[in-house]
């Protein structure tokens, strides 16, 4: 057991220091705070990214990226004016981006207000390697905090909402303690992130496709992100290989990580075969989906979705389970879908 919480601690579930009085949190879950890049500015930290067939209408995909954990706390509850925030489609499978719907924003105004544009790009090998331009369709132009209505069909919304992202993590740091009672606690109840909500048609993007998110300053890749956990599993906080992760791009991943994913996998107790499989399941960190499908993840990931419990189970081969946390933040039905900020 004390080697499975090593190893899990360094998989990063959760590591949180809390300080009160002037209020600092520090948290590494789905993919908060997982690198030092990262982590030098929230407003350019992914925290989780969802991909899933739109529950009022089956004929869209809602694409949604979020930043900044602890919004308000630990970072202003705007977003970046000199980023780009990258939503990068796969409709082939080869792991390279064909599409990229791209947000940047203004500087905010005296209310934190900021004007919102969003376009459309093709994606190519050299962009992936230099950076985009920021040339494309402009599909919609509007102001944080209201719904955008997108050329072609569809909905855009950025603001502040609740994080929907759930976990015990009193049980994790009482040595995997998990479910007392046959219950547990989410610390995450009550905090807000940042967050980009796009619902397009699925005919725009097909049925077969790989999601994952990014963000840049100044044409520099800062953070990345497809499935939950992938690189805060694989690498500890302060590992050089986390920042490295961080500016990757999936196409490179089974070549520059498949090794730590292996090694990992192979420490938690799973069978060369097992952690042979595994590793070619979890890379390259692409969020797929099947946009005809309403199922959860791992085809793409709902809000819902208890994600941590699934890859527990699947990255400990049963070991670890459930932290006996459900969700409890409450959506809507309908778009934008997040729960409203606390």
């Amino acid at each position: 057991m004390r080697k499975l919480l090593a190893v899990i601690m360094t998989f990063g579930l959760i590591t949180t220091a809390l300080v009160v009085g002037p209020a600092a949190i520090r948290s590494s879950a789905a993919d908060h705070l997982d690198g030092p890049l990262a982590d030098a500015d929230g407003r350019l930290d992914i925290t989780d990214v969802y991909a899933f067939q739109s529950p009022k209408n089956h004929h869209n995909t809602v694409l949604i990226m979020n930043v900044d954990p602890g919004a308000g706390v630990l970072s202003p509850t705007t977003f970046h004016p000199d980023a780009a925030y990258d939503l990068k489609i796969d409709t082939d499978g080869d792991a390279r981006p064909d599409i990229t719907y791209q947000v940047r924003f203004s500087r905010p105004d005296h209310s934190g207000v900021q004007n919102v544009t969003l376009r459309r790009m093709p994606g190519s090998d050299s962009d992936e390697d230099k950076g985009e331009s920021d040339d494309g369709v402009v599909l919609a132009r509007g102001q944080t905090g209201r719904n955008i209505e997108v050329k072609g069909g569809g909905m855009l919304r950025a603001g502040l909402f609740d994080d929907p992202f759930f976990f015990d993590l009193a049980a994790f740091r009482n040595n995997l303690q998990f479910c007392p009672g046959g219950q547990g606690s989410d610390f995450f109840l009550g905090l807000n992130v940042a967050s980009i909500v796009l619902e397009v048609p699925s005919s725009k993007l097909g049925t077969q496709i790989g999601v994952w998110g990014r963000t840049r300053l100044h044409g520099k890749q800062i953070d990345r992100m497809g499935r939950p956990a992938i690189n805060t599993v694989f690498h500890n906080h302060n590992d050089p290989g986390k920042d490295a992760f961080n500016v990757g791009q999936p196409v490179h991943d089974q070549r520059d990580f498949r090794a730590d994913v292996v090694n990992t996998l192979l420490a938690l107790g799973n069978t060369q075969a097992r952690a042979n499989a595994l590793a070619d399941f979890l890379l390259p960190d692409i969020l797929t989906v099947d946009t005809s499908s309403s199922a959860g993840f791992p085809n793409g990931r709902r809000l819902q979705d208890d994600v941590i419990d699934i890859e527990l189970g699947l990255i400990t081969n049963g070991a670890v389970t459930s932290d006996c946390v459900s969700n409890d933040s409450t959506f809507g039905g309908s778009f934008p879908y997040l729960g409203q900020p606390n």
